[in-house]
Order: structure tokens, then C-alpha cells, then sequence
């Protein structure tokens, strides 16, 4: 597994060179005190040209490394991701013909991360948050995790952005967690989703749900995680409508 900040890190790349002609310059031509004049002289003059060579060619060469870098940055853009083109029937239990009134579902919030469409990764539950570069979602994880759901809550009935009526039964949604979260050394990893479901009618919080679901990935990459996260929402989304199902029959 390779996790990538930059397209480009000339770090490497520049020691290499110098290292390599260091030793070209330590190996030119030396000259020798027992020569005689002239041919010292045109050794002193091999000498100076087969350095002048070596760092003329260096110089270059570090300007074709520096212009790829600068190509990099402004290459083409983070392949998008989403997830995915609706539900497979085999994802969907026989509770989805329970039909429900119409319900409720606001814009989702979340934490700051999760408002952006950084495809986001870490190193155990500890590890601090990153990005990968090239790669991003297609809108912000908050945005598709409630529109995955609205999806799901679709099949039982009608669900609408506002409480048009006044008092229709609500579902608000926080996401908290939508990640590719890896083992510590990096062999495994999984797609994570956390999001707590409130239950509202009214203006009284009748019940809410913790879910969490992890997905193990398939590949150890951006393409493994963002597939592990679409099985994860899904899952997500069935446990929501379930939940919501037995509260609407109170």
C-alpha cells in the first residue's frame, strides 16, 4: 500500500542526482605532478571540461525534474467518486413493503471533514485524518449519505426535504464518520460509516439510533475503500429504515 500526499516529491530525486555526479567528479581525470608541462596542462584543461560537462548536464536535468513537478500539480483532476446508481434487490429486506406516511428528512449535517469532497483515510482510529490527492466524491459525503438514505426511505413511502405540513414525523441525520480506516500495517483496511438518526415529531425527540458499520475493503487503495464505503452506506441506510419502520407503528 503506497498513501500519497503529492504527485510529485523531488526530495528523493534531487539526492539521487547529486549523489551521481559527485561521483562522475570524483572520478574525472586527475592530474598527475610527474607529467610534463604540456601534458599537464591539457590534462588541467580535460579536467576543468569534464566538470563544466557534469554540472552543465546536472543543471539540466534538474530543470526537466522541476518541470515535472510543475506538470504534475496542474495535471488532470481527482477522478471522481460516488456511490453508486441505486439498490440491488438482494440489499433490501422484506420491510420495504411496509408502506409509512410521509416523512421528513432535512439536509444532514456533519462534521467539518465530511462537508468537503476529500476522500478521507487514516491509520487506525487514532490516526489523524488525510486525504488522498487523486481522488474526490462527487459532493460531499454529507450530501450523498442522505441522499442514499432519502433512497432507501423512498421504497415505503413519500419523504420530503421540509416538514411541509407542520407536524410530519422527521428524521434528522448527522454523519460522523465516512472512511477508509487501515490496519497499523497497512495490509487490511475498511470502509467505516457512522451517523446518528433522531426521530422527531413534532417538536418532541421520540427516539434515535447510533449505526455504525465497517465494510472490509477488497483492495488496500482509494478504489477498495470508496467500494467497502458504498456497501456501508447501504447497509446504513437499510438499518435507518428499519429502525424508523418500528417507530412510525408506536
Amino acid at each position: 500500500m503506497q498513501f500519497i500526499f503529492s504527485v510529485c516529491r523531488p526530495q528523493a530525486p534531487l539526492a539521487s542526482l547529486t549523489w551521481f555526479f559527485s561521483t562522475l567528479l570524483t572520478q574525472a581525470p586527475s592530474r598527475s605532478e610527474h607529467r610534463p608541462a604540456n601534458q599537464l596542462a591539457r590534462a588541467l584543461i580535460s579536467q576543468a571540461t569534464w566538470r563544466q560537462g557534469a554540472l552543465a548536464a546536472m543543471a539540466a536535468l534538474l530543470l526537466v525534474l522541476l518541470a515535472g513537478c510543475g506538470a504534475g500539480r496542474s495535471g488532470a483532476a481527482p477522478q471522481q467518486l460516488d456511490l453508486g446508481a441505486g439498490y440491488a434487490d438482494s440489499k433490501v429486506s422484506p420491510i420495504a413493503s411496509v408502506r409509512h406516511p410521509p416523512i421528513a428528512v432535512p439536509a444532514g449535517s456533519a462534521a467539518s471533514l465530511l462537508t468537503e469532497s476529500a476522500v478521507i483515510w487514516r491509520i487506525g482510529d487514532a490516526g489523524q485524518p488525510q486525504a488522498y490527492t487523486t481522488y474526490q466524491w462527487v459532493a460531499p459525503p454529507v450530501r450523498l449519505v442522505t441522499q442514499r438514505i432519502v433512497d432507501r426511505l423512498s421504497l415505503q413511502g413519500p419523504v420530503l426535504q421540509q416538514n411541509a405540513l407542520g407536524d410530519m414525523p422527521q428524521v434528522w441525520l448527522n454523519l460522523q464518520r465516512f472512511e477508509q480506516t487501515f490496519s497499523a500495517d497497512g495490509s487490511s483496511s475498511v470502509g467505516q460509516v457512522t451517523l446518528q438518526a433522531i426521530f422527531i415529531q413534532g417538536t418532541k425527540v421520540i427516539e434515535q439510533k447510533l449505526v455504525d458499520i465497517k465494510v472490509p475493503a477488497s483492495t488496500q487503495d482509494a478504489l477498495g475503500g470508496a467500494q467497502a464505503l458504498r456497501d456501508a452506506t447501504d447497509q446504513a441506510a437499510e438499518q435507518v429504515a428499519q429502525w424508523l419502520t418500528v417507530q412510525l407503528k408506536r
